[in-house]
């Protein structure tokens, strides 16, 4: 027979293996981290008897903590205290010194820095770390164990073993909601990918990149700025956010700080933080307010680049305490960006490929024009000259008639040949100005008349894009305001100025409609130019819009 060893545990502990066994299966049978962590804390709770209990979840972007999960305290007990703390006093010996801590009376240790109003006292304490891979995750926070008593060994080498048993757990769970969100993220470049693809406007697939990057990264603001042909300033296309459609009408000095160009220049993501009561205003204060969130906060910030090419930014902001989450999304954004910067670039490619293959066909139309059809109306005109030498009265008129519509009609093809090997800058102009009216059919649920008139050639670069620039926006904003059911845009060229006339049979004008506007935006490009924005109200209903800036 055996000696029974006075140190043996006894029974109760017996007791509380099987019970710190069912309590590690039980925190181990979820996968998302919310519930795991708040099973651990209510766990641990019931395991030594314990009226409250909370997990600290230590901070990746920060000293301090990221989240505390609490259990015992009411809803309006939580209210009464307040903000969630930051790890000082005894909830930061744990964080400075990861090893299991027990006290008999907590108000009594040095480093104890008292209760805010409305918290519950609290004597006795037990803490212990939580550690995922060998790297503290989190400490265990228990206190006031019922009846008045202390916690014992017993209970601290329960806390400790089921604290190691949950890290397990915590890192399924991590590793699930990973891929979890890889996921999502894969859906969202395969939507914004699609809607490329469909060859909609710009502005339509800001707006899907907005929404998806809003809600994947669990943010309450996403904004899509894009550059202007050519290198121009970067102009908000669309925004998702308390504020969103503010935002989008925005005129485009938002986005006009050297700031976010050394951003784009980067071709990096990049994370920027700010606290209230930080010295000076942060570089996305602005863009934050207008959105809708506080000055302060985390935003990520990430170019949307393609090899050489620049297309614009993503901007994504979350309320100030939340650097983590955002911290934990600015590889994810930064990917995404550039999965869609490209998708635009193989677009970008498919048109060039378009407008060489329609160049192509130019030139053999002009081709096949000049050596077959001109010659054959000029060998049948010849022959009609010939036969009208031996006929008279009308019928020789008829045959001389006849000659020279032939005689024009060569001249008109000879006229259509020299327009089809013009490949200079107004055809791409001009091809450029129907691919933006094309691109708003799916919006606007019909086709735009497009009329262009004068020498579009004439026209220097910069003005060229703001013509583009200012058609663009007209059919946005007839877009979001109008309503309309048919809508023309003209753009005529003289030697004095240039006109842009976007016409709708909507609505009418917004009462409210200001330079916050869409329309502030075409107010400064006529500005910069010396020219004019007029709007009116047509008299059957609609509104025009006139941009025109003088040439000379």
């Amino acid at each position: 027979m055996g000696v029974t060893d006075a140190s043996a545990p006894s029974a109760p502990s017996d007791r509380a293996v099987i019970s710190l066994l069912d309590a590690v299966v039980a925190v181990s049978s979820d996968l998302d981290l919310g519930e795991v962590l708040a099973r651990l804390v209510g766990t641990a709770c019931r395991l030594v008897d314990a009226q409250y209990g909370a997990l600290g979840v230590l901070s990746g972007a920060h000293p301090g903590l990221a989240d505390f999960v609490t259990e015992g305290l009411t809803r309006e007990q939580r209210a009464l205290i307040g903000p969630a703390p930051e790890g000082h006093g005894i909830l930061g010996l744990l964080i400075n010194d990861p090893r299991p801590l027990r006290l008999t009376d907590l108000t009594d240790h040095p480093a104890s820095v008292g209760f805010p109003p409305g918290h519950p006292p609290m004597r006795t304490f037990l803490g212990a770390p939580v550690l995922v891979r060998g790297q503290v995750f989190g400490n265990l926070y228990l206190t006031e164990k019922r009846g008045g008593r202390d916690f014992t060994d017993d209970d601290e080498r329960v806390v400790v073993a089921l604290a190691a048993a949950s890290g397990v757990a915590i890192e399924n769970a991590r590793l699930y909601a990973l891929a979890h969100r890889q996921r999502q993220w894969s859906e969202a470049v395969a939507a914004v990918n699609r809607t490329v693809l469909r060859g909609v406007n710009p502005g339509q697939v800001a707006a899907e990149m907005a929404r998806w990057a809003a809600e994947v990264a669990v943010a309450p603001l996403a904004v899509v700025s894009l550059a202007e042909e050519g290198g121009g300033q970067l102009v908000i296309e669309a925004a998702v956010g308390p504020h969103g459609r503010e935002v989008a009408a925005l005129v485009g000095s938002l986005m006009g700080s050297p700031h976010w160009r050394e951003v784009l220049a980067s071709r990096h993501p990049l994370l920027l933080l700010s606290r209230t009561g930080d010295e000076g205003d942060p570089p996305a204060g602005a863009l934050r307010v207008a959105g809708g969130l506080d000055r302060h906060g985390a935003t990520v910030v990430t170019p949307i680049v393609a090899g050489d090419t620049a297309y614009g930014l993503l901007a994504v902001g979350w309320p100030e305490g939340a650097q983590d989450l955002a911290a934990e999304h600015v590889e994810a954004l930064g990917r995404f960006a550039e999965q869609v910067g490209l998708t635009l670039a193989a677009q970008g490619s498919q048109r060039d490929r378009a407008r060489a293959g329609v160049l192509e066909d130019r030139e053999r139309i002009a081709r096949d024009m000049h050596d077959l059809v001109i010659q054959r109306l000029y060998a049948t005109g010849l022959s009609l000259q010939g036969v009208a030498r031996h006929l008279t009265g009308s019928v020789a008129e008829r045959v001389d008639q006849a000659v020279d519509e032939i005689d024009l009609a060569v001249k008109e093809i000879r006229s259509t040949i020299f327009a089809l090997h013009d490949t200079r800058a107004r055809g791409q102009l001009a091809a450029e100005l129907g691919e933006v009216v094309a691109g708003f059919v799916v919006s606007l649920g019909f086709v735009p008349r497009l009329v262009l008139a004068g020498d579009l050639e004439a026209l220097p670069d910069p003005i060229g894009r703001d013509v583009v620039a200012v058609v663009r926006e007209g059919l946005s904003n007839a877009v979001r305001h109008a309503q309309a059911r048919a809508m023309s845009v003209e753009v005529r060229v003289t030697a004095e100025r240039v006109v842009v006339e976007v016409v709708d049979d909507g609505v009418g004008m917004p009462s409210a409609m200001d330079r916050r506007s869409g329309l502030g935006n075409l107010v400064e490009r006529a500005e910069l130019n010396r020219g004019t924005l007029t709007t009116r109200s047509r008299r059957r209903g609609g509104t025009i819009v006139r941009w025109q800036v003088p040439l000379t």
